[in-house]
């Protein structure tokens, strides 16, 4: 495109040096689109490109539809965006949140860098906001007498108290961790329901990304099945032989620290995989449960 040529009429002080010469900030070529889109717009953005799920809706305490009360009051909507691309490290999706009791829609950015699902960006929209339109009319709100406009209900303090973020997270992880859409399917706007490897590969990759980020954070130790147990107390039986050093050759071979391989040694003898140690013998023999690696028998190994 050609360079654009400006006139005296488009500078703030055409008199000023070139080198500190202004556009005007109406000016066509200083667009600020703060004033000329709605937040509509931004909100429809959202579904381009994004797989859709519904976390919350505003009947679900009534699954007969056909039974609402006449004064019912709908509940809150949660519903989350799945984007094609990501935008950035940790990435897991987009979500929008509205109540009949906020004047306001939240839209929030949900990733995890390491540290479980968190919320980490998040906008307060006012649907019907005026903005300017491309013909310099203004669009705002309705001007319907009997038309109740949330828009006059400022954002207070007690409105930003109202957002329960900590709920969203929750309801957001749960749907997103479910993988159930691998055998029933998702639907992709304008196509047909498919599932698994039916999906395009940037679609599958999403929701695997999701999946795997939504993923609750596992806090504390891992909890000790009797698969552990039985090797735990197999190893200890093969390296007490060896004289000092048995925790940290212990540590090494399951590559957990010391005071863990200890407190799994002690919960082996607990749960008879390893019996007590005997006068004159420092290290602990086999216990009942112990058993043969080769046939799987419960005879006491020597």
């Amino acid at each position: 495109m050609p360079e654009p040529e400006f006139s005296a009429d488009d500078y703030v002080n055409p008199d000023a040096p070139e080198d500190e010469l202004r556009v005007k900030p109406d000016h066509p070529r200083v667009r600020d689109h703060s004033y000329d889109c709605a937040r509509s717009t931004q909100e429809l953005d959202l579904w381009k490109r994004s797989l859709i799920s519904t976390a919350m809706e505003p009947w679900d305490d009534y699954p007969d539809l056909a039974e609402i009360p006449e004064n019912a009051v709908p509940g809150p909507e949660l519903t989350l965006f799945i984007k094609e691309r990501e935008r950035g490290p940790g990435y897991v999706a987009d979500f929008l949140y509205k109540a009949a009791d906020l004047p306001v829609t939240v839209h929030g950015i949900l990733a995890n860098q390491g540290s479980g699902l968190g919320v980490i960006e998040l906008e307060l929209w006012r649907p019907d906001w005026g903005y300017w339109d491309d013909w310099g009319d203004f669009v705002g709100p309705p001007e319907e007498a009997d038309v109740v406009v949330a828009v006059s209900v400022p954002i207070t303090s007690d409105v930003l108290r109202r957002i329960p973020l900590g709920q969203i997270v929750a309801r957001a992880q749960a749907e997103l961790a479910d993988q159930s859409w691998k055998e029933e399917g998702v639907i992709v706007l304008g196509r047909s329901r498919a599932a698994g490897s039916e999906l395009a590969p940037a679609h599958l990759q999403a929701l695997e990304n999701a999946n795997a980020l939504a993923q609750p954070a596992q806090r504390g130790r891992p909890p000790l099945g009797g698969e552990v147990l039985h090797a735990v107390a197999h190893a200890y039986l093969r390296e007490a032989i060896n004289g000092p050093g048995l925790h940290r050759r212990l540590a090494d071979l399951f590559n957990r620290p010391e005071p863990t391989i200890k407190d799994w040694i002690k919960a082996a003898r607990d749960r008879g995989y390893l019996s007590p140690a005997v006068p004159g013998r420092r290290a602990a023999g086999p216990g009942p449960l112990l058993t043969h690696p080769e046939d799987g028998s419960r005879t006491p190994l020597a």
